[in-house]
């Protein structure tokens, strides 16, 4: 599930971006990619119609080729944060609507989330411990859990050099939506 690293302050929501990446690039006929005229902007056809979404909406965020979308307090200010969230949870809903996830979709995250959580624990970060598939499962609608989010690379990630938040990206790559299989 990717997620975001701050470039500043300012973030996308974490849980939204959770959300987003848990999502399969999957419409009516699950493992199916949704069919689209418009060109692949990432890995990731979900993380492009999230991207596509905010950027309608005004708002000036980056997205990297594995699916990242990063949002920064030089280009939100303060201020409008709070329509920046309203906006990014509109843009979720849509997104979430246009590409449902089946249960397989679940499945393969999870055991994705896990391999990612036992390799940012072999580069020495702080993790916590994954949720059963049980549980993560039930609490997909209301939190979906993330190796990433919920590991200490999510804090350090605010002070992280881009050189090195890519090379963690590298070693230990965030599960992206539409290529497990």
């Amino acid at each position: 599930m990717p997620v975001v690293r701050p470039s500043t302050l300012l973030a996308l929501p974490l849980l939204a971006i959770i959300a987003v990446g848990a999502l399969s690039a999957c419409s009516g006929d699950p493992g199916h990619p949704e069919t689209t005229t418009e060109a692949a902007l990432s890995q990731s056809p979900v993380a492009d119609a999230l991207y596509r979404c905010i950027t309608a909406h005004g708002w000036e965020v980056t997205l990297s080729d594995d699916g990242g979308i990063d949002a920064s307090s030089d280009t939100i200010p303060a201020e409008q944060y709070d329509r920046y969230l309203a906006d990014t949870w509109a843009c979720n809903s849509e997104v979430t609507a246009r590409f449902p996830v089946d249960d397989r979709q679940k499945r393969l995250l999870y055991d994705a989330e896990l391999r990612e959580n036992d390799c940012l624990q072999s580069q020495g970060y702080a993790v916590a411990d994954a949720p059963s598939l049980q549980v993560f499962l039930d609490g997909w609608d209301a939190a979906p859990w993330s190796a990433m989010a919920s590991s200490g690379v999510a804090e350090q990630s605010q002070t992280m050099t881009e050189e090195e938040w890519q090379s963690i990206n590298r070693t230990c790559p965030q599960p992206v939506p539409g290529t497990l299989h």
